[in-house]
């Protein structure tokens, strides 16, 4: 039975992306190449965790005629896989053999296994926000904890503080803002995820229409735990455990909000960084 890639980074369903073998491919490879095999997912997760954060740099701010401002959105993201990170060198008793990556097609060695050949990376995340005083935005996301049977559960969780700058700065023209955000990924005892992120955004509104943009800097690690599984007979199986950060570090995004009715938006962006991303949202403000 298939447990597609999304459901390991956050249940969005793409058909042959990451299949129940994703596991058993790892125990085929020790540490260096272990390393080397993932790394391209752990850049796909990051940058898709940090994608869609806002859509806006203008804050729900409470009042007295509305003492509680809230919003929801639902955003889907995808990375694309550039081709040079389908392949890595791998070693094998000091030979060097071009195998494929998660993201690849074949493996270079009877002893690597192939990859799952994708290009595109997608993403599904809700998230809440709620309006703080001060010129203050709490932002959170949650999926409740899935059981993948003999994976273990998948747990993720994510939070978000954003302050307006424009406010602190009389008749500035535009909305400004800071944010800082941390969320947090695992998969049962094999993959575990944490990212931080920073990012100054900015927004501009006329009539229903709203352009966005910021700059932001991310740093995402994860550790993984499994067991090497020797490819002689008689041998014992041997634990291998690592960390690694991912490569992408500062990302660029530029995107726009349309209104639909005063409390209904669809938006969309595009980022770069490491991997290209596309993000589209919907999104309810009250």
């Amino acid at each position: 039975m298939k447990i597609l890639l999304i459901v390991v980074s956050l249940l969005l369903i793409v058909s042959g992306l990451f299949a129940s073998d994703f596991e058993d491919n790892l125990k085929q490879m020790l540490e260096d190449n272990g390393k080397e095999y993932v790394r391209p997912l752990l850049t796909a997760f990051g940058t898709n965790l940090n994608t869609g954060l806002y859509n806006t740099a203008d804050v729900l701010s409470p009042s007295l005629l509305r003492p509680v401002r809230f919003g929801f959105n639902i955003h889907v993201m995808m990375a694309m896989v550039p081709s040079s990170d389908k392949t890595f060198e791998a070693v094998i008793d000091d030979t060097t053999y071009e195998t494929a990556t998660v993201f690849g097609k074949d493996g270079g060695h009877e002893a690597l296994p192939g990859g799952f050949d994708v290009s595109m990376v997608p993403l599904f995340v809700p998230q809440f926000r709620f309006g703080l005083p001060a010129g203050n935005e709490l932002m959170v996301r949650y999926l409740p904890p899935i059981d993948l049977q003999d994976y273990g559960k998948v747990d993720f969780w994510g939070v978000a503080v954003k302050h307006s700058i424009d406010q602190h700065i009389p008749l500035f023209p535009i909305d400004l803002a800071v944010q800082g955000a941390y969320q947090s990924l695992a998969v049962g005892d094999l993959i575990d995820l944490t990212s931080m992120a920073f990012n100054i955004h900015a927004s501009k509104s006329i009539l229903m229409w709203t352009l966005y943009g910021g700059l932001g800097y991310e740093d995402v690690e994860l550790e993984a735990k499994y067991e090497y599984e020797p490819p002689l007979e008689g041998l014992d199986p041997q634990e291998v455990k690592f960390d690694m950060k991912s490569d992408n570090n500062y990302r660029m995004t530029l995107g726009f909000r349309y209104t639909v009715l005063p409390f209904i938006h669809l938006n969309g962006d595009y980022t770069i960084s490491e991997y290209h991303t596309f993000n589209i949202g919907l999104g309810v403000t009250f």
